[in-house]
C-alpha cells in the first residue's frame, strides 16, 4: 500500500465514483461552475470511431450476441456476463434455487459512461402518486419529496438528455388520467411510430378492458384501451450535435449512430469542461476521518495482461475531496458502503432491492406487422401506470416490440436447434421458435420453402411486454461475497425475493396476462398461435416466471428519518455530511417508469445543492 498525504496527492473539491448518468451529470454539472472534480470509473473508455464501426463489427462476429459483446474485453470491469447460460452467477453470488427460487436477472456495464451503453432509451417520468405510496395505496413507502419538488428538474434532465416525447397524448393521458403535468414542452417531437404501432392501435384504441382480482377474482375493474408513443431520449431530429434515429432495432446491445442519448457524451462535456477522469480505476474503500467525513477514497488501476487476465498496476492509492459523490449503482454502491463499513450505522445498505418484472407474450399475427423496423419500442399501452387497484396488485406498462421475437426466442438468428419450449393456449408446444436454425434442422426446410416460410413468419412476429413495479421487500438484498472475482474483489452476494406474502406481483401478472391474451383476441389470433407464458400464475406452490429489465432499484433508499433510511431528500447520507449518493438505488419505490431520467433529475437537483454548498463554504472562508 503506497500512503499519500495532501502534499502529494491530488486534491478535488469534489471526488464522484462512477461515470454512468448521475455521476456524469453531476461531473459536467459542477465542471462548468469551475469546481474541480474527480470521476473515478471501474471501466475503460470504450474506443469510438466513425459510426462506431468497430463496436459494431465486435457484435456481429460475437459467437452470444449478448449485449456486453461490442465492448472490447480489455476495458471492462469485472461485471456480470450477460449470456442465458451463466445468468449472471460468473459474478454474482446468488442463493442457490433449492434456498430461494427468484434469482435477479438484471445486468451493467462496468464502463466509462455505464449502462447507457445498452438501454432501450426509453425516457419516462414517475407518476404524482408514485412517489406516495404509502398514504396514497397503503403499501411500499413514501419519498421524502414529491413530483412538483422533481418537476423542474425533470424538464432540465430531458433538455440535457435530448427526449422526444408527445405532448398533447402526455397531457391527455398523464395530466387528465393521472395528474401530471409539464412545465416545458419536450425538447423534441416523438420518434416516429412504427408501422407495428398502427396495427396494434387499429385494433385497441378506445376499446374497453374489463378485468377481475382478489380472492376469488370478486373485484371488478374496466379500464379503456389506449396506445401511446413513449417518450425517449432519442433524437427525431438533430439535436445536440447528433444525428436522427434512423431505426435500425439495434438499441440493445448498442447505438450505432449516436442518435441514442448515453451517459459518455456526459462525460466527454465534463472533460471539456475541466474535469478529471481516472479509468479503469476500482475504489476499493472509502475511509471515514474523525469529523465523521469520508476523507479518503481508496483505489487502484488495473489493466488487461497478455493472456487476457486481468490485473493490478498500482498499488492502492487514495484522493481526498470535500464531497465524495457515490453514483456506481443499486449492486456496486451497496457493495462498497459495506466493504467501508460506511452510511450503514441503521443496517439497511443494500436492503429493499427492486427491478421491473416483465411479463411476455408473443404471437404470430394473422397478417404482416413488419417488425424489426424502428428502435425496439415507441409505442405503449400505459393505461395501468396508475389506480386504485394498486392496492391491491402492482402497476405495469406493457410495451409493444419493434423487433420480433428476437428477445424471446433469439429469432431470426437463433442459437441451437432446439424446438420452442413455449405452450400455446391450447397447451401444445409452438409450431417454431422462429429461428433458421428451428426451420432447417426441425422443419426440414430449405431453398424457396425456407424463404417463403422466413417472410412469412419475421412479417408476423409480435411481443406483448409488460414490465411491472415490485414492493419494497427488505430480505431481498445485496450484501458482500465470500467469493472473489478477477481482481480479488469480494463479489456481490444477492437475495432476490420478487414478491411478498400479498402475491402483490402475481396478482399483477394475472392481470397482464388477462389484458395480454384480450389483445390477442381483438386482434384474431388463434390459441395455436400464441404463447403465454402463464402456467404458473394460478399455482402459489410455483415460483413466478420473469424477466428482467436492467433497472437495479433500491438498496440506499432515501428518507426524511435516518432511523429507516440511509440518505435524505438531497441524496446526502443521514452518517457522513459530504458524502453523496446518487443513482436508482435511492429510490424508495420502483414505480412503473424506467429509472434513467428519473436517476438523472435527481442528479442534477444534487449537484444544485453541491454547488451551493461549495460556493457558500468558499464564500465564508474568504
Amino acid at each position: 500500500m503506497e500512503e499519500h498525504n495532501g502534499a502529494t496527492a491530488p486534491e478535488f473539491q469534489v471526488v464522484i465514483i462512477g461515470s454512468g448518468v448521475a455521476g456524469a451529470m453531476v461531473a459536467y454539472s459542477l465542471a462548468q461552475r469551475n469546481i474541480r472534480v474527480l470521476m473515478l470509473d471501474a471501466g475503460g473508455i470504450v474506443p469510438d470511431s466513425l459510426n462506431r464501426l468497430e463496436l459494431v463489427r465486435n457484435f456481429v462476429f460475437s459467437g452470444s450476441k449478448a449485449p456486453d459483446t461490442p465492448f472490447p474485453s480489455e476495458i471492462v470491469a469485472p461485471q456480470p456476463v450477460q449470456d442465458l447460460v451463466t445468468a449472471g452467477n460468473n459474478y454474482y453470488d446468488q442463493t442457490p434455487p433449492e434456498k430461494h427460487p427468484d434469482k435477479f436477472k438484471s445486468f451493467y456495464e462496468r464502463i466509462v459512461g455505464g449502462s447507457t451503453w445498452h438501454w432501450q432509451g426509453i425516457n419516462i417520468r414517475m407518476l404524482p402518486r408514485d412517489f406516495k405510496m404509502k398514504s396514497a395505496y397503503g403499501v411500499g413507502f413514501d419519498w421524502p419529496i414529491t413530483y412538483d419538488d422533481l418537476e423542474p428538474w425533470y424538464c432540465l434532465a430531458e433538455k440535457e438528455m435530448g427526449v422526444a416525447g408527445n405532448d398533447k397524448q402526455f397531457e391527455e393521458l398523464y395530466g387528465k388520467r393521472f395528474g401530471a403535468y409539464r412545465s416545458q414542452r419536450f425538447p423534441m417531437p416523438e420518434i416516429a411510430p412504427s408501422y407495428l404501432d398502427g396495427v396494434f392501435s387499429s385494433y385497441l384504441q378506445d376499446k374497453d378492458f374489463h378485468y377481475s382480482y382478489g380472492p376469488g377474482g370478486k373485484e371488478k375493474g374496466r379500464v379503456r384501451l389506449l396506445v401511446t408513443t413513449e417518450p425517449q431520449a432519442r433524437n427525431s431530429q438533430p439535436y445536440d450535435g447528433r444525428p436522427a434515429c434512423d431505426g435500425r432495432t439495434s438499441c440493445v446491445p448498442m447505438c450505432p449512430s449516436k442518435a441514442r442519448y448515453e451517459a459518455v457524451f456526459h462525460v466527454e462535456k465534463a472533460l471539456l469542461a475541466g474535469a478529471v477522469l481516472y479509468e479503469q480505476s476500482i475504489v476499493t474503500r472509502l475511509e471515514v476521518g474523525g469529523n465523521g467525513n469520508v476523507d479518503k477514497v481508496w483505489y487502484r488501476r488495473w489493466t488487461t495482461g497478455p493472456k487476457g487476465e486481468k490485473q493490478w498496476v498500482t498499488p492502492e492509492k487514495w484522493v481526498r475531496g470535500k464531497i465524495v459523490v457515490l453514483a456506481a449503482n443499486g449492486i456496486e454502491s451497496p457493495k462498497l458502503l459495506l466493504l467501508s463499513n460506511t452510511a450503514n450505522r441503521n443496517g439497511l445498505v443494500g436492503k429493499y432491492l427492486m427491478d421491473h418484472p416483465i411479463k411476455t407474450s408473443y404471437a404470430l399475427a394473422p397478417k404482416p406487422m413488419f417488425p424489426y423496423r424502428g428502435p425496439q419500442t415507441t409505442s405503449e399501452v400505459a393505461v395501468f401506470r396508475d389506480g386504485d387497484f394498486r392496492r391491491h396488485f402492482a402497476a405495469f406498462k406493457t410495451s409493444l416490440k419493434n423487433d420480433g421475437w428476437s428477445t424471446v426466442t433469439g429469432a431470426p438468428r437463433g442459437s441451437d436447434f432446439g424446438r420452442s419450449k413455449c405452450v400455446d393456449g391450447n397447451g401444445e408446444p409452438l409450431e417454431s421458435n422462429g429461428t433458421i436454425l428451428d426451420f432447417v434442422h426441425n422443419l426440414d426446410l430449405f431453398g424457396s420453402k425456407l424463404r417463403n416460410k422466413i417472410n412469412d413468419h419475421c412479417t408476423r412476429q409480435i411481443v406483448l411486454n409488460s414490465a411491472c413495479e415490485m414492493l419494497p421487500i427488505q430480505s431481498s438484498q445485496v450484501s458482500v461475497s465470500p467469493e472473489k472475482d478477477n481482481l480479488g474483489i469480494p463479489r456481490p452476494k444477492i437475495d432476490f425475493k420478487v414478491d411478498d406474502e400479498t402475491q402483490y406481483l402475481r396478482n399483477c401478472f394475472k392481470v397482464a396476462i388477462a389484458m395480454h391474451k384480450a389483445i390477442f383476441d381483438m386482434m384474431g389470433i388463434p390459441p395455436q398461435d400464441r404463447c403465454m407464458n402463464d402456467a404458473e400464475i394460478n399455482d402459489l406452490s410455483k415460483p413466478l416466471v420473469f424477466g428482467g429489465s436492467g433497472h437495479i432499484v433500491g438498496t440506499t433508499r432515501m428518507g426524511a428519518d435516518a432511523a429507516n433510511s440511509v440518505v435524505d431528500k438531497d441524496c446526502r447520507s443521514h452518517d457522513h455530511k459530504n458524502l453523496f449518493i446518487l443513482g436508482s438505488s435511492v429510490f424508495p419505490t420502483v414505480s412503473t417508469a424506467n429509472p434513467t431520467l428519473t436517476i438523472a433529475a435527481l442528479a442534477l437537483r444534487a449537484a444544485e445543492k453541491i454547488g451551493n454548498h461549495l460556493r457558500s463554504e468558499h464564500a465564508v472562508g474568504s
